[in-house]
């Protein structure tokens, strides 16, 4: 007779592995630089983009929504380098699996690690492209009551990490990351009681952020496999032909069997960018949200049974 599974216990080491791996992605440098890279791009945005065609928050939007889709491309290729294929290469699963711990519970709990670094970058991230689309509301002019607080929170938060790193001894890249977070939050708070807030860009970022974290399952699964370098250059295939999906398999996969299962497996990304339907004032309807994140939840059960299976056989180093 087979033990019954304590699913408390499962849980609670699932829980564990998840903070643990959102604690070791929270260390990581990259991550610091990505983020504070693209919030102050972002941030710059209104003023670099002038030439905006009698509508003036669409290319800044455009460009910040972009600056979102590939940052998480990156991030969660590094991240999960970072936390599942280092212990690969360097043999540290022997010890883990040496307890009582399911591969399968193990890989999905370190997918929900990462799946918290990827929210909060894109929180980060969101805000950053909602006060700067704010601040270019204006056409020829740059808000900089709104916009300067995107281009001063990474400055503020790494100075406050640097004082905490010297007298409290607080890990300044953790540290410095959640304090930009939390200063965003601050902003975005305040902005909203400001006139022109583009709430309606919420729901595009939102958009952006579940196909980051389909990336992100793709990406977990093939580190399994590869390194760092091929992950990335397979998940940058897969996002560039995701892309295409529709102009290169749309019309012959009515007539074609392969091009018909081909255009199935490929993600496509076009249902995750919506930025051609804000041009002027439109809106995202949440029932299309709705849709959306149900094609992601079950592209992403897909993704991480194969993941799954690919991890179960991994080779451990003693």
């Amino acid at each position: 007779m087979r033990p019954i599974v304590n699913w408390k216990f499962s849980f609670n080491r699932a829980a564990a592995i998840a903070g643990l791996t959102l604690v070791e992605a929270l260390r990581q440098p990259f991550l610091l630089l990505l983020t504070v890279s693209i919030v102050l791009l972002i941030a710059l945005l209104p003023a670099l983009l002038m030439h905006t065609m009698g509508d003036a928050q669409s290319p800044v939007q455009d460009s910040a929504l972009a600056l979102h889709f590939v940052g998480g491309l990156l991030l969660a290729g590094y991240t999960a380098s970072a936390t599942l294929g280092r212990e690969i290469r360097r043999g540290t699963l022997a010890n883990v699996f040496a307890k009582p711990v399911n591969r399968e519970l193990y890989f999905l709990a370190k997918f929900a690690g990462i799946a918290l670094v990827l929210a909060l970058f894109s929180i980060a991230t969101g805000i950053a492209t909602w006060l700067s689309a704010q601040s270019a509301r204006e056409p020829y002019t740059v808000d900089w009551v709104t916009g300067g607080w995107v281009v001063a929170a990474p400055v503020l938060a790494c100075g406050a990490a640097g004082l905490l790193n010297y007298f409290a001894h607080r890990t300044f890249v953790a540290t410095a990351f959640v304090l930009l977070v939390v200063l965003l939050v601050a902003a975005a708070a305040g902005a909203g009681f400001r006139p022109g807030f583009p709430a309606r860009l919420i729901p595009a970022s939102l958009l952006v952020s579940l196909a980051t974290l389909v990336l992100a399952a793709i990406a977990l699964g093939l580190i399994s496999r590869f390194d760092l370098v091929p992950t990335l250059a397979i998940c940058t295939v897969i996002f560039l032909a995701g892309l295409m999906t529709d102009y290169l398999l749309g019309r012959s996969a009515r007539t074609n069997a392969v091009a018909a299962l081909g255009y199935n497996l490929l993600p496509n990304w076009q249902h995750f960018w919506t930025a051609d339907a804000l041009a002027g004032e439109g809106t995202i309807p949440w029932t299309y949200v709705r849709q959306v994140a149900g094609y992601a939840m079950f592209y992403l059960m897909g993704v991480l049974s194969l993941g799954m299976l690919a991890f179960r056989n991994v080779e451990t180093k003693a």
